[in-house]
């Protein structure tokens, strides 16, 4: 998981920040579209909306957003990449894109070929299953999937994503014999999730937290470092220690990897500006996403580090892709 940085050096100097935009060169000039890995409604989506009207103030033109979910990410990725270095296309995923090439054969270099700018923030999930699974926590589950090997399914956005690491770390730790069910994104697999046809899905809190209020899904766990105030009862998975399975994503914003390091450094400090707004503030925190205001080393440093990390992951459970998305 990508750690946490304070907000208050970056809330403090958010009119700074909006004092050096303002007399900076001519980009942008015309609207910036941000192409997105995964669905409408999804996490990526919400979360590039959230800082939406930010952005557009902080840089004075339209922040235009783009989702293109597919093969793992890599549809949006060709599309970016054949885009011009001009910083007027942009590039919006979760962290685990740095693993894609451990994968599958990609056209491209996920790590080399896109420049960090910064980072949106990381997100806190819920560990799910439907009403009909007698389970309310980690231990109820683990025993319930144990007495019915082979029967459970549960829900994979696409192979290196947290949604399908967290189970899998879990049939490890636990010695489960779950099946991965691969969907294009949370939203479709969510619905089955409702269903019945799914037995787990770890899935991002703003998705699934009114059904889970409603009865609809039973929540097992928090995917993140604290419980959440509307949901009291729920345990972190850290607090039923499952606190090595998790697996977060964060959200950076790239660039071409070739995009002057002027053009970086104006998105950068749009970005910061952005997440030191208070409604920006609010609606981050409507979806269940923690603030990380980065600089562009900061954020190359993290997703290096989440490189690895997943590196390890993948080949330990001998995991390849799926195209799903």
């Amino acid at each position: 998981m990508i750690s946490r940085r304070s907000l208050i050096g970056a809330a403090a100097s958010a009119p700074l920040f909006g004092s050096r935009l303002a007399g900076a060169d001519t980009y942008p000039s015309k609207p910036i579209r941000v192409i997105l890995t995964g669905p409408v409604g999804g996490l990526i989506d919400v979360s590039g909306r959230a800082i939406g009207d930010a952005m557009q103030h902080n840089l004075g033109q339209p922040w235009i957003i783009d989702p293109r979910p597919g093969a793992n990410g890599m549809m949006a990725g060709q599309i970016f990449l054949s885009s011009p270095a001009d910083g007027y296309t942009l590039f919006l995923s979760v962290s685990g894109h740095v693993a894609l090439n451990f994968l599958m054969k990609a056209p491209y270099d996920a790590m080399k070929d896109f420049q960090p700018i910064g980072m949106i923030g990381v997100s806190t999930a819920l560990l799910c299953v439907p009403p009909s699974v007698p389970a309310n926590n980690v231990a109820e589950f683990v025993a319930y999937a144990r007495a019915n090997p082979g029967k459970l399914n549960y829900l994979n956005s696409a192979n290196g994503t947290g949604a399908h690491l967290l189970p899998e770390l879990m049939k490890i730790k636990y010695k489960l014999d779950i099946t991965s069910i691969s969907y294009k994104g949370l939203p479709p697999g969510v619905q089955d999730l409702l269903a019945g046809r799914l037995e787990l899905g770890m899935v991002s809190t703003t998705i699934v937290i009114n059904h889970v209020k409603a009865g609809r899904l039973k929540a097992i766990g928090v995917v993140g470092p604290n419980r959440l105030p509307e949901l009291p009862d729920v345990p972190t998975m850290g607090e039923q220690g499952a606190g090595d399975v998790e697996v977060r994503s964060s959200l950076p914003l790239y660039g071409h990897k070739d995009l002057p390091q002027s053009i970086v450094q104006r998105v950068n400090q749009a970005l910061v500006a952005s997440l030191g707004d208070a409604e920006t503030l609010k609606r981050l925190k409507q979806v269940y996403v923690e603030p990380l205001p980065f600089t562009p080393a900061e954020t190359a440093k993290a997703l290096n580090d989440e490189h690895v990390r997943l590196g390890k992951v993948i080949e330990q459970l001998g995991i390849k892709a799926d195209g799903g998305s």
